[in-house]
């Protein structure tokens, strides 16, 4: 698989491919970023609802797989 990341300043409205790429199967992502939303996780995080006790967010207690015994 070859990866090839290219940014635009100013997105044109025709994306050339690379001519290593022509005719073959390829997966396109666009991922738009937009200056003036702030996208760092501390943001996102801040941002969402509280909602919820925190006791339905804890994890269980690891009670192991019991006692270990050996084959004899």
């Amino acid at each position: 698989m070859q990866t090839i990341r290219q940014t635009f300043e100013h997105a044109p409205a025709v994306i050339p491919v690379p001519e290593t790429a022509r005719g073959r199967r390829v997966e396109i992502i666009l991922l738009v970023q937009d200056d003036d939303a702030a996208c760092d996780l501390k943001s996102v995080l801040s941002s969402m609802p509280d909602v919820g006790e925190d006791s339905d967010f804890s994890r269980q207690a690891d009670r192991g797989r019991g006692e270990l015994t050996w084959d004899s």
